[in-house]
C-alpha cells in the first residue's frame, strides 16, 4: 500500500486554500444596492434638461424657467401628499387589528396621487413643447432627460444585501 506524504509545505498549501475559499464565499451577494435605475435624474447632462435645447431664445428661456418653477412647486405638493399617505399606509399595515378596507382605501388614495403626478408631468412636458420650434421639438422629444430616463438613487443594480434581484433600467 502506498502512502502519500504531504509534509509541512503540503499542509500549509491546503490551509491557505481553505482560508482563501472561505473569504470568497463570505462576500455579500449580488443584489439590491445603490446603482443606476430609472429615476428623475439629470441623466448624462448637467442641469435642468430644458437648458440643453439648442437655439433657445431669451423669451423661451424665461418662459421655461417660470414653468419649471411652478411645476416643481406642484410636484413638491404631490410628493408631500404621497409621503403622508405612505406613512398612513404603513401605520395601517402594522396595526394590531388589520382593517383591510382602510388599507385598500389608502392604496387607492396613493394611486390617485400618483396619477395626478403623472398627468401634471405630462402637462408640463406638453406646455414646454408647445413653445418650441420644429427643430427644438425633435431634440426635446428625443433627448428629454427629465421624464424618468436619467440616473437616480435607489435600489438598483449593484452589490448589496442578500441575493435580491437588483433591476437596472437603461438611462438613455
Amino acid at each position: 500500500m502506498r502512502t502519500l506524504k504531504f509534509g509541512i509545505p503540503g499542509m500549509l498549501f491546503i490551509a491557505m486554500l481553505c482560508s482563501v475559499s472561505a473569504d470568497v464565499f463570505a462576500q455579500r451577494g449580488y443584489g439590491q444596492g445603490y446603482g443606476q435605475r430609472q429615476g428623475y435624474g439629470q441623466g448624462l447632462q448637467t442641469g435642468y434638461f430644458c437648458n440643453n435645447i439648442p437655439n433657445l431664445t431669451a423669451d423661451q428661456q424665461t418662459k421655461i424657467t417660470e414653468l419649471r418653477t411652478s411645476h416643481w412647486k406642484e410636484r413638491q405638493n404631490f410628493s408631500n401628499q404621497l409621503a403622508e399617505k405612505g406613512v398612513r399606509l404603513q401605520i395601517l399595515r402594522s396595526a394590531d387589528n388589520i382593517d383591510m378596507n382602510a388599507i385598500n382605501k389608502s392604496i387607492d388614495e396613493i394611486g390617485v396621487i400618483q396619477t395626478g403626478m403623472m398627468k401634471n408631468q405630462e402637462q408640463h412636458f406638453q406646455t414646454v413643447r408647445a413653445m418650441l420650434t420644429d427643430d427644438q421639438k425633435v431634440y426635446y422629444n428625443n433627448f428629454n432627460r427629465g421624464r424618468g430616463n436619467g440616473q437616480g438613487y435607489g435600489n438598483g443594480r449593484g452589490y448589496g444585501r442578500g441575493r435580491g434581484s437588483g433591476r437596472c433600467f437603461r438611462s438613455w
